[in-house]
């Protein structure tokens, strides 16, 4: 799991943290850049859904 795991696993964002401490790796900064970007177009896609489909609601009266 990336997210999730057991005290002897090691997750993504452990992974990441702990490469930091080592060493900053151009992988670990594109790891970043992704989740970040994959997260907010996620955010901004629900949003735009949410919006219209209030805005269905409000003229199908």
């Amino acid at each position: 799991m990336l997210f999730m795991a057991g005290p002897e696993q090691r997750t993504l964002p452990r992974e990441m943290f702990s490469g930091i401490r080592e060493n900053i790796s151009p992988t670990i900064t594109a790891a970043a850049v992704i989740l970040t970007t994959v997260s907010v177009i996620l955010l901004a896609t629900l949003e735009a859904l949410r919006r219209r489909n209030e805005r269905l609601k409000g003229s199908g009266r």
